[in-house]
């Protein structure tokens, strides 16, 4: 602006200068280069504000990212008009290849919106902070309800995808896990126990129900028709979203998004309702604890009611901000939250389907009388206290490891010390593994 205005006085000054070496100028030509001088001033400054104006204006990448924040802010409404400038801007951009498609997103909001619309009443009694590594342990499930399985306890030859879940019922007869194919998508998959301990093949059914999509966490109801499961797919508005499906025949139908407030623009998996103790549980990361997810237990109702969508903290219900706001202060609880205490008293004891132990040609020990050796049973007790070791110590890694990614340098030596322990732990289970297999199983 400094360099303009010294642009123009120079060139007054120049013409004034001019004007006086000659006799014949007067008044009227003056007046008139003064004028066309102030012209040409207001262009120069107006071609300068422009320049800052565009200098200033806001990049593409900058409405995308907001529109990112907005949407996982619940703010659907202000991510769809942040959407807009963003598509508008690139559209008059000549590098229109050069920025992400907006679509992804765009469908997500969309998604985001429509459910809004519809956020189930429910009432949720407690939520659990827990490792992402081990959150299965958080859940309580009863006998009759079935197990939760780790990844690590199905046999190595069904493939199934590290770091995920598996789901046998209660008699042991059936399984459903995950798999990891080759084009690093997860496939559901399911087994029926033949009548001579092994698995029959394996059955894909993950394709079936989302085409093209990771599909992993299963959970199948006691009646053995319903299925929940986790998916990252077409309908799906975060990362994983919570899916149900029931069985017609041999072949399940098409899958349902349950909605919210199970699902967020987070991941949400896992969900599973035991009957007995009347209580339901899911796992979710969207309170963003590094290394760990939230395990919320509710109440699950027999009809689907949803809340008004004119109910003025929709949003807030829609994402769990305050779970005592779910609850009815007039309603006592304490019978389910009981109920589940008795889950975990008895799960200390030697119920059946206490453990999973993968014998060779794939058949599955749930109970220690599967075992027809005294050895080893023996063997078989040593085995679950050295992994219960290991989860203790694996438990206290991450806790470290959380402390060293908050600034705790001081950790550092301290969590290479475990790190070898575990590594150390770990063969030592493999050992005690196979001693249970030879006691089981002696050589011919």
């Amino acid at each position: 602006m400094l360099f303009g205005y010294l642009l123009n006085l120079s060139l007054i000054l120049y013409l004034i200068d001019l004007c006086n070496s000659r006799i014949y100028c007067d008044m009227k030509k003056y007046i008139s280069i003064v004028a066309l001088l102030l012209i040409l001033g207001g262009a120069l400054s107006g071609a300068q504000g422009a320049r800052r104006k565009t200098r200033t204006t806001e990049k593409p990448e900058q409405k995308l990212k907001e529109a990112e924040e907005a949407f996982a802010a619940y703010r659907f409404d202000d991510a769809a008009e942040l959407l807009d400038e963003y598509d508008t801007a690139i559209e008059k951009s000549r590098k229109k290849n050069d920025y992400p498609d907006s679509k992804s997103l765009r469908r997500r909001v969309d998604l985001g919106l429509s459910m809004l619309d519809r956020v189930e009443k429910i009432t949720i009694i407690d939520s659990i902070s827990i490792d992402s590594a081990a959150f299965i342990n958080a859940y309580r499930l009863s006998t009759p309800t079935g197990s939760l399985i780790s990844a690590e306890a199905i046999a190595p030859a069904f493939k199934a995808a590290p770091g995920t879940s598996g789901y046998l019922s209660e008699s042991g007869d059936k399984m459903l896990w995950s798999t990891l194919g080759s084009d690093s998508i997860m496939q559901l998959m399911e087994s029926s126990r033949l009548i001579d301990g092994s698995w029959e093949t394996p059955r894909e059914i993950g394709s079936k129900l989302m085409p093209g999509f990771s599909t992993a966490y299963p959970f199948l109801m006691s009646d053995g028709m319903t299925l929940y499961f986790g998916a990252k797919g077409y309908e799906s508005l975060g990362g994983y979203d919570i899916f149900i499906s029931r069985k017609d025949g041999d072949s399940f139908l098409q899958p349902q998004n349950i909605g919210m407030p199970y699902n967020s623009p987070s991941n949400d998996y896992l969900l599973a309702i035991d009957e007995l103790t009347g209580a339901g549980w899911w796992a979710t990361d969207r309170n963003d604890i590094p290394g760990k997810v939230t395990v919320y237990v509710f109440i699950p109702a027999e009809l689907r009611i949803n809340y008004p969508v004119d109910t003025p903290d929709l949003t807030d219900r829609a994402r769990i901000t305050d779970i005592s706001a779910t609850r009815n202060p007039d309603t006592d609880y304490t019978k389910v939250l009981r109920a589940i205490e008795a889950v975990d008293e008895h799960s200390r004891g030697s119920a059946p389907g206490d453990f999973t132990f993968t014998m060779p040609g794939g058949k599955i020990y749930t109970r220690f009388s599967d075992f027809k050796s005294q050895e080893a049973r023996a063997a078989m007790a040593d085995y679950l206290d050295a992994a219960a070791e290991i989860d203790h110590l694996k438990h206290d890694l991450e806790r470290l490891r959380d402390r060293y990614r908050s600034g705790d340098r001081s950790t550092g030596s301290e969590i290479l010390q475990l790190e070898a322990e575990l590594k150390r732990n770990q063969a030592s289970l493999k050992r005690i593994a196979n001693s249970v297999i030879r006691a089981e199983i002696p050589a011919r």
